[in-house]
């Protein structure tokens, strides 16, 4: 084995610290018959009673052990001052850069990670034990150098006594000279007092620089760092070797917003020779940024070279913020507390002025929380409110506020809100987190709230009305049974209520069997046949007339519930085109509208091929027209998703084209088929300008981009005859055929059928 020595002329001793010895034995035997001792303990414990009797040149140390760890035992063991220059290196498993950087901050000078190469830990030990004979080496010449000093200073005291009895002779001979041989003592005098002044303080530098207490660093005019201590790399991450090789300036260290107090801090030292300690931002060398506190002073303006120090602020300005924090928090809660909910109301309220939105303020009283807070005591009382503030907190959006009050009382504030409709649908969302129960300690809690609800700007424009009619709604909330919740105005609630109970019927239509699916034909402007059907899906609630999705379709995508419908209607309309595709209709297509959260959802891909499966459809059957809005979310995931349907032979169509924001570039770049132009724009063919010379543009567009193109809402026959003398080949709207009933469109393709065999 070819195990580098150690550039050293004497054994030395070695303390190794493991509670399972047996893994250093190979490191041990090697180290002794090279000539080391070594020493062996099995905690750290051991190790700090060992060192009391034996002083080790060099100590192995494991972190996981037993009693206490070995980022403990190096603290202790530095805290010795025999101990505090003996090098140790820790030797453990744990690789994370978080436990490298508490071996080095407890004292540590190396860090192996187990499992080691011999060969490696020989040479750190080497170096290390080489870099200790050096020190030391360092420190005997340093005590060779002040005995020097000593002994220049006991020769200048003889020349001086020389000098002074000189002085008395000629004094004797001359007054003259004794009044110019005294001007010359005063010089030398006030000379050496200078240079005492400098040695003293230059000592007193030095020892600043090496204490590592705060940041220090020398700096020259060019903008090179010439020498920095310790604190001022830890604090940027640099190291003793890249200030050496000038890589770490101090004119790029600071951010540019500091470009201004940076310029007149030099101003400053260039008129007076130092500048005042100002507040500043450094660059540390990841990128990171640290408050720092700087102070500087010119050294020599000759060679235009000076001192700076730097203190870290970090900790100062995380109290701050933590000062700024308790001024604005509850502190039971951890919640915005009045003054916070204030000024982010007066924010919001401003914004809804300009944006001409609306912002709910909702009033929470929880229901009967003085009985907890009385019979199970103040602590109890305590633990439940805090469970309440976590559990609000997630009923609402990132943007909005939930504030505690004082006592039972909390506050929603909930900016750029919809409508009634949206608002509710969060009360309801309270009401249900606040329904299950509370554990606190070994009591189960049950509360609910009652909840009152005004809006911005129809209820009030100022925080204090807002909070007054929410308030006063609340009230009428309790006055309403409790554990429910009330607007304002009686025309808002009625709407409210419309929404929730249309919401709850929504859940459970499908388990009723309550929706239904209409067909739209889509058809071959040339030749006039059907070609295609678009599946629509209608809700018919307790046999009353079917009702279009337009007026629930948010609704579910709201609350989700457009997953499982959505997957009703792909599976009932595929099934429909089975049944037709066995009549001998084998060429018909089914359209089928797709919403971005069922887009989105990570099964998608899996669900179209499951339903493609079960009804034995071909892919190439299957039209899923999607919006402009997907496009423009999530680009390289939609790339992904829609290159793999398209790949099945599914086809993708981009509906209501037109009315979103997709570009030129997107069409091109996502594997689409067709363009659906929006019904809004066909309307205005022959009476809007702005709208025909929009069909006109995306037909040319879709045609030089080879997509067919599709007009929505075609409902005369001048729109067909522009339609068709423009270049767009199929359309489908109220001209042809208004949605039917799937017995309905069967009777349409039999009618064609019939015309064509007549033809």
């Amino acid at each position: 084995m070819n195990v580098p020595e150690p550039d050293v002329t004497s054994a030395h001793t070695i303390l190794m610290v493991d509670d399972t010895p047996a893994n250093l034995a190979l490191l041990a035997q090697v180290l002794e018959e090279r000539g080391d001792r070594v020493l062996v303990a099995q905690d750290g414990e051991e190790a700090l009673r060992r060192v009391q009797f034996v002083l080790p040149d060099l100590i192995l140390l494991d972190v996981m052990m037993p009693g206490i760890d070995g980022f403990t035992t190096c603290r202790r063991l530095k805290e010795n001052e025999d101990l505090r220059d003996v090098p140790v290196i820790f030797m453990t498993a744990l690789s994370e850069s978080a436990d490298k950087l508490a071996g080095f901050t407890a004292g540590g000078v190396d860090y192996i990670t187990k499992p080691f190469q011999l060969d490696e830990v020989l040479a750190r030990i080497n170096t290390h034990l080489a870099l200790r004979a050096a020190q030391r080496k360092l420190a005997e010449q340093n005590d060779m150098l002040q005995r020097e000093v000593a002994l220049r200073q006991e020769i200048e005291t003889y020349l001086q006594h020389a000098y002074d009895l000189l002085e008395e002779r000629v004094a004797l001979r001359t007054g003259e000279l004794a009044r110019a041989n005294a001007q010359l003592v005063a010089e030398i005098e006030e000379r050496r007092r200078i240079e005492v002044t400098l040695r003293r303080n230059e000592v007193r530098m030095r020892r600043l620089v090496e204490a590592n207490i705060i940041g220090v660093y020398f700096w020259e005019a060019d903008g090179r760092i010439a020498e920095a201590n310790d604190a001022f790399l830890r604090l940027l991450g640099y190291t003793q070797e890249e200030v050496q090789a000038g890589e770490v300036r101090w004119d790029q260290l600071s951010t540019p917003e500091y470009q201004a107090q940076t310029e007149r801090g030099l101003a400053e030292l260039r008129e007076t020779g130092r500048f005042t300690p100002y507040e500043k931002e450094y660059l540390r060398k990841d990128g990171t940024r640290v408050p720092i506190l700087i102070g500087g002073a010119v050294i020599s303006r000759r060679q235009k070279t000076g001192v700076a120090f730097v203190l870290d602020l970090s900790e100062h300005k995380r109290a701050e913020e933590r000062i700024r924090y308790m001024a604005d928090h509850d502190g039971l809660t951890g919640l915005p507390n009045r003054a916070l909910l204030r000024d982010r109301l007066q924010q919001a309220l401003a914004h809804g002025g300009r944006t001409e939105t609306q912002v709910a303020v909702m009033f929470i009283d929880l229901d009967y929380f003085k009985h907890i807070n009385d019979s199970l005591g103040h602590e109890v009382g305590d633990c439940l409110l805090r469970h309440v503030a976590e559990r609000l907190l997630h009923c609402v959006r990132q943007g909005d506020s939930v504030a505690r009050l004082g006592g039972d009382e909390f506050v929603l504030a909930l900016p750029l809100i919809g409508d009634c409709g949206d608002v509710a649908m969060v009360a309801q969302k309270v009401l249900d987190a606040l329904d299950a129960p509370f554990h606190c300690g070994d009591h189960e809690l049950h509360i609910s709230g009652s909840i009152g609800i005004s809006l911005f700007p129809d209820d009030g424009k100022d925080v204090e009305t807002l909070m007054r009619t929410a308030d006063t709604a609340m009230y009428y909330a309790k006055e309403k049974g409790r554990a429910n919740y009330q607007f304002f105005t009686q025309s808002l609630n009625k709407a409210a209520q419309r929404r929730h109970q249309l919401t709850n019927a929504l859940r459970h239509a499908l388990a009723r069997e309550e929706f239904t699916l209409f067909y739209q034909p889509q058809v071959d402007l040339e030749t006039g046949t059907i070609f295609s059907a678009e599946a629509l899906l209608r809700w018919k609630r307790n046999g009353d007339t079917p009702v279009a999705c337009n007026e629930f379709i948010t609704i579910a995508e709201e609350t989700g519930l457009i997953l499982p419908i959505g997957e009703w209607v792909l599976r009932q309309a595929c099934e429909q085109l089975k049944r037709w595709h066995e009549s001998g209709y084998t060429d018909l297509v089914m359209a089928v509208n797709l919403s971005p959260r069922q887009f989105f959802q990570p099964n998608f891909q899996d669900m179209i091929i499951d339903v493609l499966n079960d009804t034995g459809i071909p892919a190439n059957r299957l039209d899923l027209e999607i919006t402009e809005g997907i496009l423009m979310q999530r680009t390289e995931d939609n790339v992904a998703t829609l290159k793999r349907l398209s790949g099945m032979g599914i086809k993708l169509s981009i509906d209501d084209f037109g009315t979103g924001y997709s570009s030129l570039a997107y069409l091109q770049r996502f594997p689409v088929d067709a363009l659906k132009i929006d019904r809004s724009f066909v309307n205005g063919i022959g009476q809007d300008s702005n709208d025909t010379a929009l069909v006109t543009a995306i037909i040319s567009m879709a045609n030089s981009l080879r997509l067919k193109v599709l007009a929505e809402g075609v409902e005369t026959l001048e729109q067909v005859d522009f339609l068709q003398s423009h270049g767009c080949p199929s359309a489908q709207g109220y001209y042809y055929s208004k949605p039917v009933s799937a017995e309905a469109f069967t009777e349409l393709l039999e009618q064609q059928s019939r015309r064509m065999i007549v033809a």
